[in-house]
């Protein structure tokens, strides 16, 4: 199965999206803040080849610093 992820500036627009979904016969989801950082960890890892062994600290550690730059 495929998915899409978009980002909203605000709830109106994220309600709007997710019936729109429901009546396409779509199922959605919503993300916190920590799924969200869930699945750029797991991203994270995914893309390291095995070689380099990146650990869950190390990853951690990868994403904050992303979200310092920003």
């Amino acid at each position: 199965m495929a998915s899409i992820i978009i980002h909203t500036p605000n709830d109106k627009d994220l309600h709007l999206l997710q019936e729109l979904a429901a009546k396409m016969g779509f199922k959605s989801t919503i993300l916190g803040d920590e799924e969200k950082e869930e699945l750029v960890i797991a991203q994270a890892i995914e893309e390291n080849h095995p070689h380099d062994q990146l650990q869950l600290n190390e990853a951690l550690e990868y994403y904050k610093s992303l979200e310092k730059a920003k």
